[in-house]
């Protein structure tokens, strides 16, 4: 997106987050400053603990314009959901210190603690927040973004935080306290995290960032940088944690790093056991680790003092230990062009970590380290893997197809440094082609050897190494390599038998000083550019010309009313289940978001005298009809209770929710509005706008409206049960689901493309027909083909593929529907998920990047202890359906929308992946990259361990089962 488009689309944002403030629902106290347009100009919101403060808080962060402050008490603060900021730009949140102000999220609906994303010129400070199910603070898609004097933190079990004596650690953690994603120019000092089971101070696929003078207790990682460019770690204390400064590049992800600095840093004491769960990246890290290095490049370290750790001062490792048959061909498994110098290391391997098969690498790596190097360890390990000249000749290419060696103007590559590097090397980003091979020849001289230094390991002989401690602290080499390179059995077997070295003079070298980071801060509010806030006496005048029957066009437009009525979407207005006014109609989909077993009556809007325009997925796997400005979608939520024939009973109608596209004088832009329906004294129904949202428990017992959704033996199929705390997003949260890069401005729609509009529907007035012919027929639709409009499946109708009903083709294809219109809204390449770097957008090669056999990246305890996203075959092995068959705040997905199972939905996805993905081994790929379970121990696994190895790998516990009984079985002169 270019800078011109991205400010328009600011603007926009901005515009409509004016217009939200409307609503005249915020009873926040409030400061008011002079500028700015409207009936006021900049504000502070001041909110202190009290009866009414979550409400004030969601109002706060609803209202909030640019160059608005967010101001908190001294006190602590209970939350019940998570705290959202979309699209606004030049807000503070400001507490009154981090000792002074808690936010504790322990009872939070949420995964987040505060979410921020496309929040430029975001500053917060002063606060503490504690307890979050998921991730403490993320911030996402923004840049010009400050962090200062803010502490995230997970208390243990009885309560104790990490100052006090007996506190521990646990894998139920979030995974990441202090967390910017996919963000620029990023400034973050005098800040803390513990307790996180992930990384404590975590900064991914960003560029231009600064961490300095924070602090980083019992994390598994205290602090990191992932796929960063142009970042430092300066003047930081990491202590008690796993491994105390960790820097990786990982496969599948938004840009890879380089031109990294780590320096003054006290990196000491990391000597806490490994609890992150089972199948994320850093549980490979092993206790008592000082720094760790995965596959980065460019990477400075220098003037730090690393001492104290268990196990190693800092070990550096190519991605081939975990998993050398990873297939993302844009990713470079080795890490090069490392500077390390002026460094003071202390006292570092003297309890190296013990095996723990459980922990795989984790535990592995210092075994095979100390027998490699004698008995002994090491202050600075290196596995020893160079990358070697392989046959490929194709370029990388970008979305035009020019390669990254050439200038393409469309395509510069700034966020990285340009296309290429000063060393050749293509910076390819998510937006480039995928590579038809993994090229490399930017490495290689003419004779095919590595161009050193600037591809090499230098190590300074400024560095300074004191051993001592124990005993085996004073055997510390300064240096070792290991030759340890790979996990692949071939390789791993000659790697054991290979002899390692301790000698430094291959790395007495140089590299130069790398850019520091440009962060472009103070960032400047303009509170001028966010619009003038309405007057209320132009809004109560709008929306009091709402009759029923008639749609109130003028409010559509312009105002969020404080009641649905004042719309006019509806003949009855107590009654959003029918008659809808002017050219509105009811409309399905064949495969629909889950929310709680929630039943919906959805209706279209078209303004008089307009169309859509048909739009499929060859206008992009996100793209929806094309509406025109003044379409309102509804969605109304509630929950029927039917006796056994299906007579109604009641309805408990909780919810409607509105999407409205509105024109600003910067482009289009689409609100989502939430209304609450509520009794009246004199028992009338009606709506009400919530900003803050709100909960209700509910029961419902009814049959599924579609006759065609029926169970194996052919009787409807039935939905009983109850949910205890059904979530009423807030209106901000509209954006959290529905605002992405691929659609446009604000909460665009999800559902209404033309695969999932393709079926018939009863109408009014011609009784059953096909919704888009329908559309087209009353003159609401433009362009729909005469021939071959896609159409999407029933997820729970077997058959409606167009398959043998419930064969694996069907149940495939079936299923790719569901996830797509659960899960793909996020889970895509411009989507609100895509730093996990799993996509399921139903046009997708179903391959690694789909999940077959995928590493998690940002899962956390999401992960379930789990190796892979889709194992092929074992669904009790596959991420998705762990975390879809959960209830839990930060681990369920989708993580908003639904808080009970989705029971039937989840009973198919095992289905799928035990029954379907092994009999299409023609249609999926990569299913081979989980076999043996991956990293060094999947390799051992596969291995026929040398006899004069075995007893050694038998004591440690090493050998596989199988591995086991084959040397049982052997005859006694065989050993």
């Amino acid at each position: 997106m270019g800078m011109q488009t991205k400010a328009v689309r600011w603007a926009v944002v901005a515009v409509a987050t004016a217009l939200l403030a409307a609503c005249g629902s915020s009873s926040v106290p409030d400061v008011t400053a002079p500028g700015g347009g409207g009936d006021a100009g900049v504000k502070t919101f001041r909110i202190c603990p009290g009866a009414t403060a979550r409400e004030e808080i969601l109002t706060a962060f609803f209202d909030a314009r640019e160059g608005d402050t967010i101001e908190f008490c001294a006190g602590t603060f209970e939350m019940t959901t998570g705290l959202i900021l979309n699209g606004k730009r030049g807000i503070t949140v400001r507490g009154a210190g981090m000792n002074q102000t808690i936010l504790n999220f322990r009872n939070s609906d949420s995964a987040e603690g505060i979410n921020a994303v496309h929040a430029d010129g975001l500053v917060l400070e002063g606060f503490t927040v504690e307890d979050t199910p998921g991730n403490g603070i993320r911030v996402f898609r923004s840049e010009y973004i400050t962090m200062r004097d803010v502490r995230a933190r997970w208390r243990d079990s009885e309560g104790r935080d990490e100052t006090d004596e007996g506190y521990e650690v646990s894998p139920e953690n979030g995974a990441y306290g202090l967390y910017p994603v996919e963000t620029r120019h990023v400034l973050m000092e005098d800040c803390e995290a513990h307790g996180a089971s992930d990384a404590g101070i975590y900064v991914g696929q960003t560029s231009d960032v600064l961490v300095r003078n924070c602090y980083a207790t019992y994390n598994v990682a205290g602090f990191e940088f992932e796929n960063t460019f142009r970042a430092v770690f300066e003047d930081n204390v990491a202590t008690k944690n796993t491994g105390g400064f960790l820097v990786f590049d990982l496969p599948d992800l938004r840009q890879y790093g380089a031109k990294n600095i780590v320096r003054r840093n006290k990196s000491y004491d990391n000597n806490t056991d490994n609890f992150a769960p089972i199948g994320n990246i850093v549980g490979l890290t092993p206790r008592g680790t000082g720094m760790l290095i995965l596959a980065t490049d460019q990477l400075e370290i220098h003037d730090n003092e690393i001492y104290d750790n268990d196990t190693t001062g800092i070990a550096i490792v190519n991605f081939g230990l975990a998993s050398p048959e990873y297939p993302d061909l844009r990713y470079d498994f080795f890490p090069e062009g490392l500077y390390i110098h002026h460094n003071v290391f202390r006292n570092n391997g003297g309890n190296p970590q013990e095996p723990d098969p459980a922990r795989g690498e984790a535990s592995l790596l210092p075994l095979l380290l100390r027998i490699k190097n004698l008995g002994r360890s090491a202050h600075i390990v290196w596995d020893g893997a160079e990358d070697a000249p392989n046959d490929c000749t194709s370029i990388p290419k970008d979305g035009d197809g020019v390669p990254l060696t050439e200038p393409n103007a469309h395509y510069p590559h700034e966020e990285q440094g340009g296309r290429t590097d000063e060393r050749g090397r293509p910076n390819v980003t998510r937006e480039d082609q995928d590579p038809e091979c993994k090229w490399n020849a930017w490495k290689f001289d003419d004779e095919g050897e590595l161009n050193k230094p600037e591809n090499w390991l230098c190590i300074a002989e400024t560095n300074e190494f004191v051993s001592g401690g124990s005993v085996l602290g004073t055997l510390t080499t300064p240096f070792l390599r290991a030759n340890i390179t790979s996990s692949d059995p071939a390789t791993l077997i000659v790697d054991l038998l290979r002899p390692a070295s301790t000698d430094l003079a291959p790395h007495r070298c140089e590299l130069p000083a790398h850019p520091e980071p440009v962060l472009d801060l103070p960032y400047e509010p303009d509170p001028d550019s966010a619009g003038a806030r309405p007057d209320p006496a132009a809004v109560a005048a709008a929306c009091s010309k709402g009759r029923a029957g008639h749609v109130n066009m003028d409010a559509v437009l312009h105002y969020n009313c404080p009641r649905l009525a004042d719309y006019g979407l509806f003949t009855d207005p107590a009654d959003p289940r029918s008659g809808p006014s002017g050219q509105g109609m009811p409309f399905e989909l064949n495969s629909a978001l889950f929310s709680d077993y929630a039943k919906k009556y959805r209706f279209l809007f078209v303004p008089d005298g307009t169309q859509a325009v048909y739009r499929d997925h060859d206008d992009g796997v996100t793209a929806t009809l094309d509406f025109p400005v003044g379409t309102v979608i509804a969605k109304t939520f509630s929950f029927p209770v039917e006796d056994d024939s299906g007579a109604p009973l009641s309805e408990d109608i909780v919810e409607t929710r509105l999407l409205i596209k509105r024109q600003t004088e910067e482009g289009v832009n689409w609100v989502g509005l939430p209304y609450i329906w509520k009794t009246a004294d004199d028992g009338s129904r009606y709506a009400e706008l919530a900003v803050a949202g709100g909960n209700k428990a509910v029961e419902y017992d009814y049959a599924d409206p579609d006759d065609e959704v029926r169970t194996t033996d052919g009787q409807p199929v039935r939905y009983r049960g109850s949910v205890a705390n059904y979530g009423i997003p807030a209106a901000l949260n509209c954006l959290t689901c529905h605002a992405d890069e691929n659609r446009e401005a604000g909460s665009a729609p999800i559902g209404p493309k033309p695969r999932f509009l393709n079926r018939t529907n009863v109408f009014a007035d011609v009784g059953e027909m096909n919704q888009l012919d329908y559309m087209q027929m009353k003159g609401l639709l433009s362009g729909l083909p005469g021939i071959g409009v896609e159409r999407s499946p029933k997820w729970n109708v077997a058959g409606s593929s167009g398959e043998l009903p419930e064969s694996p083709a069907d149940v495939h294809a079936r299923m790719r529907a569901y996830l797509e219109v659960n899960c793909a809204h996020c889970h895509h390449p411009q989507g609100g998920g895509s730093n996990s770097g799993l996509y399921l957008d139903a046009y997708r090669r179903v391959d690694q990047r789909y999940g077959i056999c995928k590493k998690p990246v940002a899962a956390g305890r999401g992960s379930g202890g789990l190796q892979y996203d889709i194992v092929p075959g074992a669904s009790t092995d596959s991420i998705l359906y762990f975390r879809t068959a959960s209830d839990q705040p930060g681990v369920r997905m989708p993580p908003l929308a639904r808080t009970v199972v989705h029971g039937e939905a989840v009973n198919l996805i095992a289905r799928w992946i035990d029954e379907a993905l092994p009999e299409l081994s023609d249609q999926i790929d990569n299913e081979e990259v989980c076999s043996g379970g991956g990293g060094l121990l999947g390799g051992l696994s596969k291995l026929d361990v040398p006899a004069e190895l075995q007893p050694l790998f038998a004591m440690a516990g090493l050998l596989s089962p199988d591995q086991r009984r084959v040397i049982e079985a052997r005859p006694a002169s065989a050993d």
